[in-house]
């Protein structure tokens, strides 16, 4: 599968929702559409789905985010749950769309 194919779908199934699950068949294309996301790169990561599975799931990588929203929404050293929630959620739609919007400009002609 080409690469431009592959990236269509991820920018679907990110959009829609929020990871993408791909045959190890598709793990070349993959990497090749990672390539051109250049600094978002650091966004997304991709794993195993399963041990021994021939799947693998590209996510967002919240590791890049929750410590900021831990420290934003922690008062008097308490976490408030409401405000940590809100900011996962809000953080990852927004580099969702960030990671979308690469998708469907950078390298379209692949």
């Amino acid at each position: 599968m080409e690469a431009r194919d592959v990236r269509r779908e991820l920018a679907e199934a990110l959009r829609r929702y929020g990871f993408y699950i791909f045959t190890r068949d598709k793990q070349e294309a993959v990497r090749e559409v990672l390539r051109d996301l250049g600094e978002l790169r650091v966004l997304v990561k991709v794993r195993g789905y399963g041990e021994g599975s021939e799947y693998l799931i590209l996510e967002l990588d919240r590791a890049v985010f929750e410590p900021n929203c831990r420290s934003r929404c922690t008062k008097n050293g308490i976490l408030l749950e409401s405000c940590y929630v809100k900011c996962l959620l809000e953080t990852s739609r927004s580099f969702v769309e960030k990671v979308v919007a690469a998708l469907t400009t950078r390298g379209s002609g692949s």
